[in-house]
């Protein structure tokens, strides 16, 4: 029986990309969100090049871990909601929640656990991160806080629903709640208060904060490094059951008059009228 291997090569590193910055310096790798003039809000194809800088990190052996972070003033400002009010007013689906596009990934597909990440990630919250960007900055294992950034969710004053049961299971259940019923704030200090961040420092110390946990990272075993990653997930894995009823709820809060309610009235600068229907 022939034994077949796929050795990683250097040259299939993803680059040329236009709305992330992906590089690599030592055994780190850096992947900066670059759409500042939204400030870092995601749409389908910023998804697709994040996925494929998870998937490079995870097929680099040379890689022990990563930096996450984002360009300008914000870390994430969540979903591209512009985008996404572009396509329901043509009556049409983003590419990544139509599933005759080659892009389709219900959720977008940005995210960590979409690539089946192990390797360690820590979080450079250069600025805010809410909705899709807070649920990235919990997806990282370690985070880095600028003292004037905040984190929150607002995916309901949109008509949308997020990962709801995510949050309940990465933060303090009252915290959770607060942040994804109340559209809620919490400041930097706030958030190390709560143990959700490690360290807090001046914006423009992020990065080498951030540099120094990922040093102590890579002094470790990274086979012993990933393999704690893999058992961090696995315990906070949730029941596939859950996870799928999460995604059909969200799909029909997405696609209900209010889901497309919500994004018109954010692109157009009012108050939602709601029907809930």
């Amino acid at each position: 029986m022939p034994r077949y291997e796929s050795p990683y090569d250097p040259a299939q590193m993803p680059t040329g990309q236009e709305h992330i910055v992906y590089e690599k310096k030592g055994n780190v790798a850096y992947v900066r969100i670059n759409r500042p003039e939204v400030m870092n809000a995601l749409h389908s194809y910023a998804y697709a090049e994040m996925r494929a800088a998870w998937r490079d990190i995870g097929m680099d052996p040379n890689i022990y871990c990563g930096i996450v972070t984002g360009t300008g003033k914000a870390f994430c400002a969540g979903r591209d909601v512009k985008f996404l009010a572009k396509y329901q007013a043509e009556g049409k689906r983003t590419p990544h929640e139509d599933p005759t596009n080659p892009m389709f990934f219900w959720g977008g597909g940005g995210q960590p656990s979409d690539a089946n990440l192990h390797k360690p990630l820590i979080c450079a919250l250069n600025g805010f991160a809410v909705g899709v960007g807070l649920s990235l900055a919990l997806q990282c294992q370690l985070r880095v806080m600028a003292d004037d950034a905040w984190i929150g969710d607002t995916h309901t004053l949109v008509g949308r629903l997020g990962s709801p049961q995510k949050m309940l299971q990465s933060l303090p259940p009252a915290i959770a709640a607060y942040l994804t019923l109340c559209n809620g704030r919490l400041t930097a200090q706030e958030c190390l208060q709560y143990a959700i961040v490690n360290r807090v420092v001046p914006q423009d110390k992020v990065i080498e904060e951030a540099e120094k946990l990922a040093a102590m990272i890579c002094m470790g075993s990274p086979l012993a490094t990933q393999a704690a990653v893999k058992l961090y997930r696995m315990a906070q894995s949730q029941h596939e059951a859950l996870d799928s009823y999460a995604k059909h709820l969200d799909k029909e809060t997405a696609e209900s008059e209010d889901g497309a309610e919500g994004p018109r009235a954010f692109r157009e600068k009012r108050k939602p009228v709601w029907k809930l229907r």
